[in-house]
């Protein structure tokens, strides 16, 4: 039984560079300086969704992870001093693996004001899907839960592992310290 994709993406040329580009973003920057906040989704249909469901800050990559560049367009979009857009995972092992190396792309980015929250879905959903069955007011409620990069980074560092002995501690504080270390900023680190 063949399900066929949602969506088919197109190869980079010396014109469209896809690790540059986000889907929605011409919307998505108007709706900024609006005061709507952007949202990363992971897929065009959920783009599609979002603003249907009157959220017209989403974005998504273009069929690629989260890159650098469109990290940094993802700020130039948001008027304010404070940048953060909220970045929306699924709940499953794939989407914390994208969050995470997101989270890892951004971290020799990060300045004052500059930052990143993360929300994730239950298993097996994604914006479209749960806006749909659920409601704007439920994705909503999600939104507004999102997590900061820093708790996001601790909750993975912590999540499954031992922290009883001394040395599992000193293991984490040494995780933790590689992640401030890949900030230039001083005072964000």
């Amino acid at each position: 039984d063949f399900t066929p994709p949602k969506y088919i993406n197109s190869i980079d040329t010396p014109l469209f560079h896809k690790g540059r580009m986000l889907y929605g973003a011409a919307h998505a920057n108007y709706a900024a300086r609006e005061g709507d906040p952007v949202i990363v989704t992971e897929g065009y249909m959920d783009v599609i969704a979002c603003w249907q469901a009157g959220l017209r800050g989403a974005v998504a990559p273009l069929g690629t992870a989260l890159t650098e560049d469109q990290i940094l367009e993802m700020w130039r979009m948001i008027p304010d001093d404070t940048k953060i857009p909220i970045l929306c995972f699924d709940g499953d092992n794939a989407g914390r693996r994208a969050a995470m190396r997101a989270a890892e792309r951004a971290l020799p980015l990060l300045k004052a004001g500059h930052s990143l929250k993360f929300m994730f879905l239950p298993d097996g959903e994604d914006p479209d899907t749960y806006i749909r069955q659920k409601g704007t007011n439920a994705f909503k409620v999600l939104l507004n839960q999102a997590e900061p990069l820093v708790e996001f980074l601790f909750q993975q560092e912590i999540q499954e592992r031992l922290l009883e002995t001394p040395e599992e501690r000193a293991g984490l504080n040494t995780r933790l310290e590689d992640y401030v270390k890949r900030i230039p900023d001083r005072d964000v680190q």
